[in-house]
């Protein structure tokens, strides 16, 4: 029985660790949609647990966070509630895609997530620029 616990908890821990390294090693990302329209731009994730495309867009997005959110809001539309999903739907945008907002909410551009580092910056970038 000690045997079983003790496999159940490594099994337990090994599933959490998993799961911290799907999103980004516990970088929070919003799930607010509310943030749109706000006067900042935004760049919204859609996004579905267990979706390698998902996993691997939010982990390029969590390498340049940092450096953007000052002046581009990141969050995530989850599919898996009703709020991310009508979101995902009146966009027509799949797991893993992103659409660029403009401050006042209107949609900029939809993309996919680049998969080097060096091609999202110039994405964000140019968008960015785009609003200036």
């Amino acid at each position: 029985m000690a045997k079983a616990k003790t496999i159940a908890a490594a099994l337990l821990a090994l599933v959490g660790i998993c799961y911290l390294m799907m999103v980004g090693a516990g970088k929070p990302v919003s799930t607010d949609l509310s943030v749109i329209g706000q006067g900042k731009p935004v760049l919204v994730l859609v996004y579905e647990n267990y979706s390698p495309r998902s996993t691997d867009a939010l982990s390029q997005l969590n390498q340049v966070m940092d450096d953007y959110q000052q002046r581009l809001a990141f969050v995530i539309a989850d599919v898996g509630v009703p709020q991310g999903r009508a979101f995902a739907d009146r966009h027509r945008l799949a797991s893993g895609q992103a659409l660029f907002l403009k401050p006042d909410g209107e949609p900029l551009q939809a993309m996919n997530i680049a998969t080097e580092e060096s091609e999202l910056r110039s994405h964000l970038d140019s968008k960015l620029a785009a609003l200036q």
